[in-house]
């Protein structure tokens, strides 16, 4: 088998392992509605009434959706007071804030490139420390 089907079958199998994580085995899901629920609590902890935050589902994405009626100073906030952007923002796995509903880089889209760039990452410590090393000037 040459060196290129091997890589090359490397990398199919380390974007399906990816994938699979992502879409049927559900952690894809399960990571998002995580990151929602503590948004959804930094934001009853803000106060402030009628503002709704959901993440993308359709595709899955780490973009929290802002949704309400809150003015300039409640969605940015001011100096040392940090607004709705920031608090949510600030939230372990929020990839990005937008009060519009379109938008976000989908989840499965960040796996794969992980995976991939884990991937030549490995391949590439690999060449550096275990290829063969050439006896001889030529």
């Amino acid at each position: 088998m040459s060196r290129w089907t091997r890589l090359s079958i490397g990398l199919a199998a380390a974007l399906a392992a990816g994938w699979i994580a992502h879409g049927p085995a559900g952690m894809g899901a399960a990571y998002i509605d995580r990151v929602e629920a503590r948004a959804q609590a930094v934001l009853r902890e803000a106060a402030i009434p009628g503002v709704a935050v959901h993440l993308g589902r359709e595709p899955l994405s780490r973009t929290a959706f802002l949704s309400g009626p809150a003015n300039r100073f409640q969605r940015e906030g001011m100096g040392l007071l940090p607004g709705l952007d920031a608090r949510v923002g600030g939230v372990a796995g929020v990839g990005g804030i937008s009060w519009d509903t379109r938008g976000g880089v989908p989840l499965l889209a960040e796996t794969l490139f992980l995976a991939f760039l884990a991937y030549l990452i490995g391949v590439g410590l690999g060449w550096v420390f275990f290829r063969p090393r050439r006896v001889g000037f030529l």
